[in-house]
């Protein structure tokens, strides 16, 4: 497989909540040398925002099974929850990158944070991430 195909998806994949992924391929290329890290960093960043997009995609599947009454939540506690996540919290998804962090987006989901909000936010951290390897 090329390098690049699988920068491109183990970015995907340690970028979900799905446990027990890394970028060993990205960062072996960016330790050793000899690689032009740009398409690498691009691949990368594409992989993990989808990744993390499917963890806001699970929050969504999550807030459908509560509003089809499959999960409860007392109205009151989750309108509460909601409103103090989208005003004081939703900036943790700037670091969305960190692994204990990405299950904010799974909870920014599930409280009914917009994705045009969130996208941006997420992106944002992508390019910190891996955007610093090529410093």
């Amino acid at each position: 497989m090329d390098q690049n195909a699988q920068v491109f998806l183990e970015a995907l994949w340690s970028a979900s909540i799905i446990p027990f992924s890394n970028d060993a391929t990205f960062a072996a290329m960016a330790s050793f040398g000899g690689f032009d890290m740009k398409i690498p960093a691009l691949l990368s960043i594409i992989g993990a925002t989808l990744g993390q997009v499917f963890n806001l995609i699970v929050g969504k599947l999550l807030l459908e099974c509560h509003r089809k009454g499959w999960l409860f939540v007392q109205p009151h506690w989750y309108d509460k929850i909601a409103l103090i996540f989208n005003k004081y919290f939703i900036w943790l998804l700037v670091f969305s990158w960190v692994s204990i962090v990405k299950f904010s987006l799974v909870f920014a989901g599930f409280l009914g944070t917009r994705t045009r909000f969130a996208l941006p936010l997420i992106l944002i951290g992508q390019i910190y991430c891996y955007g610093s390897y090529l410093l």
